[in-house]
């Protein structure tokens, strides 16, 4: 059959059919590789925030425990026993324990945070984290090391530490809670409180715990003396008190961090990466070894504000006045209520114990940059932190910023003037 009807495709039909198709391929696979691209850009962004919301909300706990089991402010606590600013032997953090402590722009200096304009604060905060226990006591007696505080084992709280499970490991669980660095808080019948440094503790059935020999306890050797353990004092609370530093920081330099996430992603703009960190102080204000935590990852910025009771009604003693301290305020103001207590730079009528809330405001980025340029100001668009520049000298390309903040009342402050 040679009809018209049986012709097949001619040679520029087919080279017409298959370079279509060709770009049609082309087009596909351009929407495919954009999206996948788009799609995975947008899960760093979403995990991100996710890990920072998650960090955050651990800061969030910790600030709302300040000052639990502790002192709003050593140097003026009226139940204490004891005087720091005048009696030697106080460890340097021990000395100006108070509920929180401030430092603008305390965070260590990094340089890519720094070409963007970003020195973020850090925040020292005292309370009993270890545990929420008060473990009464059987008696304190002075030895040649310094002083033991002999525990009652029999109690709810030695219970609730596990000391009385099967094969419980009586030292390594005292241990957990008693770490030699921490400070001891003794509260003796009288409600009086002493601070002193843990340097060991020792299980089985006695379990003690160890303490330096300065601070010096106060025992009451007689009427005359004010305060002070007086006999055993059997009854007596005893508490840890932790001070946890958070800040902002590159932790390139720790080996559970350095190979891990640090030479696992292989990114150039990683070597300056910065994250939310979590770290312990003993009572002379040393990190402790194996307490740096990573609590958020990729932080850029840390502020806090704060809101004091300024003013106060003499005769009753009840807040009259509160006055607020946002985070871009003046320094100085933030240092006048919540900086360090020790080096004499708090005001009268002043001080940390009169700090009754905080504001916090974390940002976090994503992992890599992904814009060309930054966000600036203007109409329609409110002043912010929206992008940071990863590059030389913060510029491009820049990352996108989420940004989290909350006012956490400080519960433990409540009566604290």
């Amino acid at each position: 059959m040679t009809g018209r009807s049986s012709r097949g495709f001619t040679l520029v039909e087919l080279m017409v059919a298959i370079t279509g198709g060709l770009f049609l391929s082309i087009i596909v696979f351009v929407l495919a590789r954009d999206g996948s691209r788009f799609y995975q850009r947008e899960m760093r962004v979403a995990n991100a925030t996710l890990a920072g919301i998650v960090g955050f909300e651990r800061l969030r706990a910790d600030i709302t425990r300040a000052g639990f089991l502790a002192s709003p402010n050593v140097r003026i606590d009226p139940s204490l026993c004891g005087a720091p600013a005048t009696e030697p032997g106080w460890p340097a953090e021990l000395a100006h324990l108070a509920s929180l402590r401030l430092a603008p722009g305390g965070s260590p200096e990094n340089a890519t945070l720094k070409a963007n304009g970003r020195s973020p604060d850090s925040i020292v905060l005292a309370g009993s984290f270890a545990s929420a226990d008060q473990f009464p006591i059987r008696t304190v007696i002075e030895s040649g090391e310094g002083y033991d505080v002999y525990l009652q084992r029999s109690s709810g709280a030695m219970a609730r530490l596990g000391i009385f499970e099967e094969g419980a490991d009586d030292a390594a669980l005292l241990g957990s809670v008693f770490r030699e660095g921490r400070a001891l808080r003794l509260v003796d019948k009288s409600g009086m409180a002493q601070f002193a440094t843990i340097t060991g503790v020792t299980g089985g059935a006695q379990p003690i715990v160890t303490l330096s020999k300065e601070p010096k306890l106060r025992f009451r050797a007689g009427g005359g003396t004010l305060c002070g353990l007086k006999g055993y004092e059997t009854g007596a609370l005893a508490n840890v008190v932790n001070f946890v530093r958070y800040d902002v920081r590159n932790l390139a330099t720790n080996a559970a961090f350095k190979d891990t996430i640090y030479a696992a992603t292989g990114l150039a703009t990683d070597a300056e990466r910065t994250e939310l960190a979590r770290v312990e102080l003993n009572t002379a204000g040393e990190e402790i070894a194996g307490t740096e935590e990573l609590v958020a990852e990729y932080a850029v910025d840390l502020a806090f504000g704060i809101t004091v009771a300024n003013t106060l009604d003499n005769a009753t003693g009840t807040i009259t006045g509160l006055k607020t301290i946002a985070a871009d305020d003046d320094d100085d103001d933030i240092l006048g209520w919540a900086g360090d207590t020790a080096g004499g730079a708090i005001p009268p009528n002043q001080g940390p114990q009169r700090v009754k809330s905080v504001r916090v405001r974390l940002s976090v980025r994503s992992r890599e940059g992904d814009r060309e340029a930054d966000i600036a100001p203007g109409p329609g668009v409110a002043a912010g932190f929206y992008r940071i520049g990863l590059g030389a000298d913060g510029t491009a390309p820049f990352a996108r910023v989420r940004t989290m903040q909350a006012d956490i009342a400080l519960r433990n402050q409540m009566g604290a003037i």
